[in-house]
Parts: structure tokens; sequence; C-alpha cells
């Protein structure tokens, strides 16, 4: 379709009059990561599980929008709240989206939208050029901010149409803790579970709630429910302690199973067994690992072959660089998320249908 002044929406507060801006709530913009835009979570399963939850179930880590254009620029203008600033994360990954094209089925980095609008203003709104050529485009939403509003400004007289589709459209669906959700990124796209996407050139859900995933009934139901090819349990690093993941682990695993039977299940543990703080030391962590690794083996005791565990001291890192791989000695950073995306991946791939 060719963009026009009047599929547009006029904007309230810009810097740019002259793109057209168009919601990516419709059509033809797909939407991917979120149950509702924009929402990871229906409002109701995030209040039944926590206040954590609750309060980052609108920000949308691995949640992007797919769409294919020739305009010769790419306006982004997001109306943002409750971007959360941690000594682990940058701008560039709590508040920016990031843009990627498709060629050949390769995903290309192109380039950070970073808010640039200074205090007082409640949006992000950044340009990127590129060549009047059609590209499908894949952009990443922030990872530690809510997003109420999203548009995309274009060109007046260029085309727009839907992107193109991944070679997997079914989601691999990730549940976790901050590590899933992504601190320590160092842009958007850098999380493992958005690594796993372009390395598999594959849909992925990311339900990583940083400091709130200790496998709430709630939201383990809210899971069963969901369409996925594979599912990722890694909550170990929020599971107040080892009393609580014993109590859970197993019993969030036959809840899942209950509804779906089949589905292939990877269970991990946490990276960083030899931190050493108030609440853990090398010897809780293994004893964490172990319960993890308990609940597998007792699966495939019980029959089931559509289990998997990955060790995650042991499957992660390099031995010889394992320092190297983290932000803050809790946290992987770029290094650290793309080891465990490629651990990840090796098991994930021969799953995908």
């Amino acid at each position: 379709m060719k963009v026009t002044r009047e599929m547009g929406t006029v904007l309230a507060d810009t810097t740019m009059r002259s793109p057209v801006y168009i919601d990516t709530r419709k059509a033809p913009f797909r939407l991917y990561g979120f149950y509702e835009p924009f929402r990871r979570t229906p409002e109701s399963v995030a209040l039944a599980t926590s206040e954590t939850v609750t309060r980052l179930h609108t920000m949308g880590p691995s949640a992007r929008v797919r769409f294919r254009t020739d305009s010769d620029y790419i306006v982004i203008h997001a109306e943002l709240s409750n971007d959360e600033k941690t000594g682990s994360m940058p701008i560039l990954s709590t508040s920016s989206f990031e843009m990627h094209f498709v060629e050949n089925g390769k995903h290309i980095f192109k380039g950070s939208f970073v808010p640039s609008q200074g205090e007082g203003k409640t949006y992000v709104e950044c340009r990127l050029k590129d060549k009047p050529v059609m590209k499908d485009i894949i952009l990443y939403f922030p990872i530690n901010a809510a997003v109420s509003e999203f548009y995309i400004g274009l060109r007046e007289g260029s085309n727009l149409e839907e992107g193109g589709r991944y070679t997997y459209e079914t989601p691999v669906l990730f549940y976790g803790s901050s590590i899933v959700h992504g601190i320590g990124a160092g842009r958007p796209g850098m999380n493992y579970p958005s690594q796993i996407s372009r390395m598999l050139d594959t849909n992925v859900y990311n339900l990583g709630f940083g400091g709130g995933a200790r496998g709430e009934d709630a939201i383990i139901d809210f899971i069963a429910e969901q369409n996925m090819s594979v599912f990722v349990y890694d909550y170990d690093h929020n599971a107040p302690d080892a009393e609580h993941l014993e109590k859970t682990h197993y019993a969030g695993y036959k809840r899942f199973r209950a509804k779906q039977p089949t589905t292939p299940i990877i269970m991990a543990s946490k990276p960083d067994w030899d931190l050493v703080n108030d609440n853990s030391s090398p010897e809780i962590n293994e004893k964490r690992m172990r319960i993890i690794e308990n609940t597998y083996l007792r699966a495939k005791a019980e029959g089931d072959k559509n289990v998997y565990f990955i060790n995650g001291f042991t499957d992660f890192y390099p031995a010889d660089i394992r320092g190297d791989c983290t932000s803050d000695g809790c946290h992987p950073n770029d290094l650290g998320y793309h080891y465990m995306a490629e651990a990840f991946a090796k098991v994930i791939k021969p799953l995908l249908t």
C-alpha cells in the first residue's frame, strides 16, 4: 500500500512533522512477543501472580514489530513509562528500540533508536536513514520500559507491506528471571531469547520478569494455555531459596504437563554458580541445580521423553573467560548472553517444526 497522509495519526507532540505516523497495532504491521498490545500477559494474570509481574508485564523484552517498506527513513515515536534504570543497564537497552533487516534469512543489525527528548518528555522519537529500496524490518522493543503507544513514521508516497514470516512462526516460550528478561544486555536485541530468535529464525515469546519469576500457579497456568513449539523453564535465580525452588519446580512442571503433555521442556539452572553474597554460595547454587536436575530425572523416570536439562555452570560460559561473560557478577553481558543463546539453540534447533 502507498503511505498517505490520511492513513496516519496526527501526533500532539513531535520533533518531526513530515513523516506519516502509522499505529503499529494496525495492519500491515505484525507485533510479536505480546499477548495483547502492549502487554505480555493479561492484566488479570499479572495481578494474580505478584506485584513485580504486575509492574513488569507491560515491558516488552524480545517483543518486536515486523513490516516491509521502501521509505528512505524510519522514524519511531513511542510513549514510554516506567522505564527502570539499573546499575547493569545503559539507556541503550532500557529505553531504546533496535532495528534489524532480514536479508536471505539472515538478521542484520542496522541501528538503534536512542531517546533524546530530554526531561519532561514522555516519548522517544528518533530517525534512521537508509536507501529507498524495499527492506524487511524487525524492530525490537526496549527491555526495561513500558510502551503504551508506538508509531512508525514513513515518507509520504513510500510503500508499506506486511513483513516476512519467521521460518518457525510458533514461538519458543521462555519463562524466568531477570536473565531471561535481559538485564545486563547492552541493547534490546542482545538478551538470549532474542539472539536465539535470530540464530534460528524463530519467533520467541519472552516471559522473563526481573526479580519476579517464582513459579507461581497463576503464571504457570497462563503459560500452559499458550501455543508454543518449546518451553524454556529458567527461573532458578528468582526462587528466594532452595526450599521454595524444591516446592515449586517439579509442581510447576506437572502443572504445565497437565495441559501440554508433549511440548518439549528445557529446564535450566542459573549461570553464576560461583557467585558469593548474602543469599548464595557455590554450595547453595549446586543444591539448587540438583533440584532442577532432579525434576528432569524424575520426569524421565516417569516416561516423559520431551524433557531436557541444561546445567547453567557447565553448559553456558567457557571456563577460562567466565568473568568476561558477566556485567556485574550475576547478569550476563552481551558475550555471556551469546554463549547462553548458543547452548540453548543447540537443544532447541532439532525440536522446531
